[in-house]
């Protein structure tokens, strides 16, 4: 008879856990179902929170391009006011196209007969947000 351990003899060790579960060889383990589903559904719930940040991000960015728009449709027509159009005191609006309107409002101040100081009011509105810009201009006495 040959002793334990010597080459051609293959032993196999079988031990009990405290689950009760057979496990064959010492060292393989392995990952339960539930853990597999656990961690699938971190992963997910993870993925799920970086598009939303994403998407979120790209829907900033779009609507800060239309205040920067419409901040910029309210500067030209600032600038028009007293070199393309009269300084004098007015309301009127219009439509600036793009989804743009405007309104403009222009209102004596105070004048010192030669000269008016006159209060003027652009608003550009596009959708449910506004942009407004106010400066004072002067012009020719009333």
């Amino acid at each position: 008879m040959k002793p334990a351990g010597e080459a051609g003899d293959v032993t196999i060790s079988k031990r009990i856990s405290a689950a009760g579960r057979g496990e064959v060889g010492a060292g393989q383990g392995g990952f339960t179902l539930l853990e597999v589903m656990v961690a699938f559904i971190i992963a997910s719930l993870a993925s799920l929170v970086l598009y939303q940040a994403g998407f979120n991000g790209a829907a900033e960015t779009a609507i800060a391009a239309r205040y920067q728009e419409a901040v910029v449709r309210a500067q030209s027509r600032l600038a028009s006011i007293g070199t393309l159009t009269p300084l004098q005191a007015a309301q009127a609006s219009g439509d600036d196209g793009g989804g743009f309107h405007w309104t403009l409002d222009v209102t004596a101040e105070s004048s010192s007969g030669t000269v008016t100081l006159y209060d003027v009011q652009v608003t550009e509105r596009f959708g449910d947000r506004q942009v407004t810009l106010l400066t004072q201009k002067l012009g020719a006495g009333r």
